[in-house]
C-alpha cells in the first residue's frame, strides 16, 4: 500500500469510511474524519478507549503492513462493498 492509497482515502470529500486490512489479518475501522493521520511511512489511527470516558488510544501502522484499503460506505445496488483495493 503506498501512502497516496491512504491519503486519497483520508482527504476524500465527502469522506467515505474505510477499513485498513493488515497483513496479521485483522481490520482497523477508520469511521470518520480526522480519525486518521499519515506519517512518514505510516498511519497514525485514533479510537476511543472502551473502558475510560474521552479517552483515546491510538494505533501506528506501517504502511508495509497494510494488505488493503477496503471503503464500507460505498454499497452498490447488491449490498456488496465497491471499492476495495489491494496493494
Amino acid at each position: 500500500m503506498t501512502s497516496e492509497d491512504v491519503r486519497s482515502e483520508l482527504e476524500k470529500r465527502p469522506f467515505v469510511p474505510f477499513r485498513l486490512h493488515l497483513v496479521s489479518g485483522h481490520a482497523v475501522h477508520v469511521k470518520m474524519e480526522r480519525q486518521a493521520w499519515m506519517l512518514q511511512n505510516a498511519v497514525m489511527v485514533f479510537q476511543p478507549a472502551a473502558d475510560s470516558a474521552g479517552e483515546m488510544l491510538y494505533d501506528v501502522i506501517a504502511l508495509r503492513n497494510i494488505e488493503r484499503l477496503e471503503q464500507v460506505g460505498n454499497r452498490g445496488p447488491t449490498g456488496e462493498t465497491e471499492g476495495a483495493r489491494n496493494a
